[in-house]
């Protein structure tokens, strides 16, 4: 073939290759000045090859923090709180991505900013504005420019009248306002055990940060856990949380969407937000370009402490053991050991009925009285898990299979009613199941109690059950679910009568078993003793007859 021809060809494949390119570019381009999490996420992706020169590594996670930050732009999210590891990328995230993102796709927008020293308001600020400045991002918001009247490091104004300001915890924010404030790390770690510390940063927070929100303004909270009453800590425990992605808090009255991102999961979590599921087993590690195996985060852990690593890395603050409940007094019991026993399935709600929000927890249990008239509660099984109401009534199905003797006990309060009703329908299509295979009917009774008004749920667990464990009248049967026995003793040892918020539900559940049991008294048979016949011997020959 003639050679000029062939240049020719390769010009005109080279003209389509760029133009397909350019076609491309002007798509994505689109899509990012459209919005939605998708445009915010092709967004992050062009600001580290366009600007960085280097490509975006992202995990799985970082699509469920993008959706999140996404609907705090479209006013969906008001109070956003994300708990992850240092160096884990969550200020590249919601601070230079994210407020540079919502500076160029909306209009008169007020962003404010704030962490715990000014020399670091200042670095994260000026690279913000290095973002802005830069030619890609000119290119996707060619009317965003700045203002000369305000362009200083930490606090600059847009010539279409929108506002950013940064200062540390403690600076002057007065006159300010804002439609989004950004808090990232309110306290130094330094300072976690201060409590004079923690006190300013907090008064500081609500003083100076909440009240320079504009009308329907929103407020993400960025840090890795410190301490029990850190800025997340006394948020949770003053306005509640309302949606715990990968966690069981209580979720019913609260204002937060809480995002826990432990680097190692102790249990299996699933991760649910919209129409975004994660499952994470146990043990799997948060991806990251630092700590890939198991080996380099034993190394972590020695290296910051085991304590320091569950508060920084796992997001975990909770007191491993209170004390209330002491480790000597959680006792077992074998076959041998089992007494005659009335049966109880006991049900613990959680607060909501909707599917994933918080833990259920389903306990059999045995009562009975000995000879000396004491009472002895012996956990035959449990199962906990996130189940709709639909999946608890199959979980406790199974379990009334496995105790066909055992009356099932559900509290009315949290949904009780509904799951009573549900499991009634669902027992009367199981057991056309079970006649059609010429198997028995399940008739284990189902009741409803109404929960103690003049008590708490802490003053119900602290009450019936510290004496009873104090006495080892409370043992667990060794054949009892291990998962369900491995958690029930973690809440026992984590129980705080004076905390309203915690992990609760399998202590709970056990402990609904005082309000309704009956225990089954020891009969002692008593033996009658038979006086011996004493035959008569047989006649026989004297001595000398």
């Amino acid at each position: 073939m003639d050679k000029n021809k062939i240049l020719e060809q390769q010009k005109i494949k080279a003209a389509k290759l760029k133009e397909k390119r350019e076609l491309e570019e002007r798509i994505v381009r689109a899509k990012i000045r459209k919005g939605g999490w998708e445009g915010f996420r092709l967004y992050i992706h062009g600001v580290f090859e366009n600007v960085y020169g280097r490509a975006f590594e992202e995990y799985w996670y970082h699509e469920l923090i993008i959706r999140v930050l996404w609907n705090v732009i479209a006013g969906k999210e008001k109070r956003v709180i994300i708990e992850l590891a240092p160096r884990f990328a969550k200020t590249e995230l919601t601070v230079r991505q994210f407020i540079s993102y919502v500076q160029g796709i909306m209009d008169f927008v007020k962003n404010q900013y704030f962490t715990y020293g000014a020399e670091l308001t200042e670095d994260t600020s000026v690279d913000v504005k290095t973002i802005m400045k830069s030619e890609y991002y000119k290119d996707l918001f060619p009317r965003k420019k700045f203002s000369e009247d305000q362009n200083k490091k930490a606090n600059w104004k847009l010539t279409d009248g929108s506002e950013y300001f940064g200062t540390s915890i403690g600076g002057a924010a007065t006159g300010k306002g804002s439609h989004i404030t950004v808090i990232d790390d309110s306290l130094k770690a330094n300072d976690a055990d201060s409590k004079a510390e923690k006190d300013n940063a907090w008064k500081f927070i609500k003083n100076s940060v909440f009240t320079r929100l504009e009308n329907g303004g929103s407020v993400i909270n960025i840090m890795q856990r410190l301490a029990e009453d850190d800025a997340t800590g006394r948020f949770i425990k003053e306005q509640g949380v309302k949606n715990h992605i990968g966690g069981n808090l209580a979720t019913n009255d609260g204002i937060w969407t809480l995002i826990t991102l432990p680097l190692i999961t102790e249990e299996d979590i699933t991760y649910e937000y919209e129409d975004f599921k994660y499952f994470r087993p146990a043990g799997e590690i948060l991806p990251n370009r630092n700590y890939k195996t198991h080996e380099e985060i034993e190394l972590l852990k020695r290296g910051v402490s085991k304590k320091e690593f569950e508060k920084q890395y796992n997001q975990n603050v909770t007191v491993a053991e209170t004390g209330h409940f002491k480790k000597e007094d959680i006792t077992y019991i074998a076959d041998i050991d089992l007494p005659e026993q009335n049966f109880y399935i006991l049900v613990d709600n959680a607060e909501s009925t909707k599917d994933g929000a918080d833990d259920r927890a389903i306990a059999c249990e045995g009562w009975s009285v000995n000879e000396e008239n004491i009472e002895m509660c012996v956990i035959m099984d449990g199962k906990r898990g996130k189940w709709d109401v639909y999946g608890t009534a199959r979980q406790l199905i199974e379990m009334m299979i496995k105790f066909p003797d055992a009356a099932v006990w559900i509290e009315e309060a949290g949904g009780g009613i509904t799951l009573i009703v549900v499991l009634k329908k669902e027992l009367l299509i199981e057991n056309t199941k079970r006649r059609t295979k010429g198997k028995p009917p399940i008739k284990n009774g189902i009741n409803g109690f109404k929960p103690p008004r003049e008590i708490s749920k802490q003053a119900k667990i602290k009450d019936y059950m510290t004496a009873p464990h104090e006495q080892h009248q409370i043992k667990i049967y060794k054949g009892c679910d291990i998962d369900f026995v491995k958690q029930y003793t973690k809440e026992l040892l984590r129980f705080d009568p004076a905390k309203k918020q915690q992990t609760d539900n399998c202590i709970d559940a056990v402990s609904s078993g005082w309000l309704v049991a009956i225990p089954k008294k020891t009969i002692i048979k008593e033996v009658k003793k038979v006086a011996k016949r004493h035959k008569p011997k047989k006649s026989g020959k004297w001595r000398g007859v």
